[in-house]
């Protein structure tokens, strides 16, 4: 087997199995309630902090369900939690899209499913980078259109809680040393781990560190260098080996050392200084604006004493970079957007923009990004006066560079743009322009969500701020650009119609009503068609084609009050207690249940209130008039035998249709033939006088 296929083996096998160190549990949160996810504005957020001296660290999650309320057990739920160092992971858990252009060149992060059953997901992070670590968490994304809308007090109710913590292994010996000098560390079982910490201050060349062992190839030591994440890796079972990386200029660097096998060893670092002629570089470093609103800050350009903003110059000889700073915690809750236009429309004129995090990146001779050792597509690719913009939510902590030069590529030139690296951009030459920069953070995306949602500035969740989008009208995505779930212009009419024109059924209601000499209960009837009608044509149309007259709170309230009103009217009429007792019945009711209405018109109780109490009082009612006859022939054996189990049947029908089978595809299906079983079903029910005499 070659032998560099075993040292790649050797280094996956102790990157991520669990090592045998003692692990202390330094952080525990608990009961973090969760939410289904329908947007970034439902996620929780658990903080974590990993000291500077850990060379190993296990991230634990425990989620669970407590149950709320109703009938039943609750069932286990699948929960999704992203971990990512330094600040808040940007995913899609529901495969929406995103409109406004990111940059994708992002840190990585972990992300797992597990069932909310008590059981632990592990994660371990060898050789974590110190500092703050974000996890986010949410009960996972499932289709909105096959969710089941059930009655308040219906079923059982629960709450998804998460409970994290974080376990970590310190380093046997952690020092800082001085990357000019030469340094040993003795190593064996026992004292098996250690962690230098060294600051790289200007250097943007590779670096090179030259590791010597002195128990030959009689044990193994793994190397890992970490900045910001781990940079590189190297297992050590020889005399010498060397690990290079490119530095982050300002940045502490760490060098993790664990003994894994064979006798002890003294490890001796040496550090070569980079020899090679650094690329001409005019560095900018830009000057930061903090404005009041949250999340809200820009980096600007001040040329000497200038109080305003000036353009920058590029030059045709090297590289100008841009600099600035995203702080930790407070800063990365909103969205960094960079952009950059021309001072000066010019068609042969192109400015290529490279962005990094931390390490400083070139632009090759053909306009190519440089970052690291790889060579990429530009970032940034500008020949106009409009700015073009790279939207970076929830930016990571650390010192951004935007590195920028400018060529002239004559109008026969086939490579516009490059943005392949195949590319033979030879008819592109070095030049001078001038540009202005516009670099800042806002919420959202430029505070806004693609005019299709509400930009929630300031959510707060374990103790940090972030900004969100909520959506409307069926828009999804972290900008609310996905129109997948939008529903068309024919599909909101069909809803439209069938949800408004299904009130109608109520006409025949009223006209009964009349003709039985029900004249309170016609009224009541009239004002379920009413109201029932126009809520519907408010909140089905939406911002196409809905008809509000007024509010939708004032209509829903209006809505849900008369639905209730009408049950008990006819449950009154039914019950046939005599003019005077009705009145006060109606009366009693109307009040009763207008506060009921108002408390919460959505809660089962409130209609099983009407419903119980009016089934109550017409058992009274017949159960006396058949004492009194001495038989069971109250009401009219017509009445009693036909109408009234076909009107409870039809009731009964819409009413299992309405509370078990709706989901938001067939919400406007189940919910319009729920109003015609009732409007047919008061028909049937409503007596005739002569029934009840």
């Amino acid at each position: 087997m070659p032998k560099n296929y075993v040292v790649t083996l050797m280094i996956w096998w102790a990157m991520h199995v669990v090592v045998c160190g003692k692990l202390e549990r330094i952080a525990l949160e608990s009961h973090t309630v969760l939410d289904d996810f329908s947007g970034y504005h439902t996620i929780s957020i658990v903080h974590f902090h990993v000291p500077v001296n850990v060379i190993n660290s296990l991230f634990k999650f425990t989620a669970k369900e407590l149950k709320t309320g109703g009938i039943g057990r609750c069932p286990p739920r699948d929960v999704t939690v992203y971990l990512k160092y330094g600040s808040i992971a940007l995913g899609s858990p529901d495969g929406s899209k995103i409109g406004a252009k990111l940059f994708e060149r992002r840190r990585t992060f972990s992300n797992f499913t597990f069932k909310s059953e008590l059981d632990e997901y592990e994660l371990q992070r060898p050789n974590p980078a110190p500092g703050d670590w974000y996890a986010i968490a949410f009960r996972s994304w499932s289709d909105p259109d096959s969710e089941k809308i059930t009655q308040q007090g219906i079923g059982v109710t629960c709450s998804t809680v998460l409970d994290s913590e974080l376990a970590i292994e310190k380093a046997k010996i952690a020092i800082i040393i001085d990357p000019t000098q030469n340094h040993t560390i003795f190593l064996n079982e026992t004292i098996n781990s250690a962690r230098l910490q060294f600051l790289v201050s200007e250097s943007k060349e590779p670096v090179n560190i030259s590791i010597s062992s002195t128990c030959a190839d009689l044990c193994t030591v793994l190397a890992n260098l970490i900045v910001e994440d781990v940079v590189t890796s190297v297992v050590i079972n020889f005399t010498h080996k060397s690990l290079s990386f490119i530095p982050y200029p300002g940045y502490f660097h760490y060098l993790n050392l664990r003994h894994l096998a064979g006798n002890s060893t003294n490890i001796t670092l040496s550090f070569v200084q980079p020899s090679e002629e650094q690329i001409r570089q005019n560095e900018i470093e830009l000057v930061r604006k903090t404005l009041p609103e949250f999340f809200t800050f820009d980096y600007d350009f001040f040329r000497e004493n200038s109080t305003t903003a000036t353009p920058v110059n590029i030059s045709s000889n090297g590289l100008t970079v841009l600099s600035f700073r995203i702080g930790s915690i407070y800063d990365v809750g909103g969205t960094l957007s960079i952009g950059i236009k021309l001072l000066n429309e010019s068609r042969e004129t192109v400015v290529v923009g490279c962005i990094s995090l931390g390490t400083y990146p070139t632009i090759t001779e053909n306009g190519s990004c440089t970052i690291s050792t790889s060579i990429i597509p530009a970032d940034l690719w500008i020949n106009s006066t409009t700015p073009q913009f790279l939207h970076v939510p929830f930016p990571e902590p650390g010192t951004w560079h935007l590195t920028l030069k400018s060529f002239t590529i004559p109008s026969n030139c086939t490579c516009i743009p490059c943005t392949f690296l195949s590319c033979s951009c030879s008819c592109m030459h070095p030049a001078s322009t001038q540009i202005e920069s516009s670099i800042g953070s806002s919420p959202c995306i430029e505070g806004k969500c693609s005019s299709n949602g509400k930009c929630n500035t300031y959510l707060h969740s374990g103790g940090f701020a972030f900004s969100a989008c909520y959506c409307y009208g069926g828009y999804r995505g972290f900008d609310c650009a996905d129109d997948t779930y939008v529903l068309t212009g024919g599909r909101i009419l069909v809803r439209f119609l069938m949800l408004t024109l299904s009130n109608l059924a109520f006409i025949a209601s009223v006209y009964i009503a009349f003709k039985r000499e029900y004249y309170t209960e016609a009224v009541v009837y009239g004002a379920v068609m009413f109201f029932s009608t126009f809520y519907h044509a408010c909140e089905a149309g939406g911002d196409v084609m809905g008809v509000c007259i007024t509010r939708l709170s004032v209509l829903q309230f209006c809505d849900f009050y008369n639905a209730l009103l009408s049950i008990w009217v006819t449950l009154v009429a039914m019950a046939s207690i005599g003019s005077k007792l009705t009145a006060f019945c109606q009366i009693a009711g109307a009040i009763v249940l207008a506060l009921a209405a108002e408390l919460d018109r959505t809660a089962l109780w409130v209609f099983l209130l009407p419903a119980v109490t009016g089934f109550g009082l017409i058992g009274f009612s017949w159960g006396s008039r058949c004492r009194r006859q001495r038989n069971f022939g109250y009401p009219a054996s017509r009445y009693k035998n036909i109408y009234l189990p076909a009107g409870l049947g039809l009731v009964s029908l819409g009413l299992i249709c309405y509370a078990f089978l709706q989901t938001r595809r067939n919400y406007h299906i189940i919910h319009s033939f729920w109003h015609i079983c009732v409007a047919l079903g008061v028909v049937l029910l409503l007596p005739k006088r002569k029934h009840m005499k």
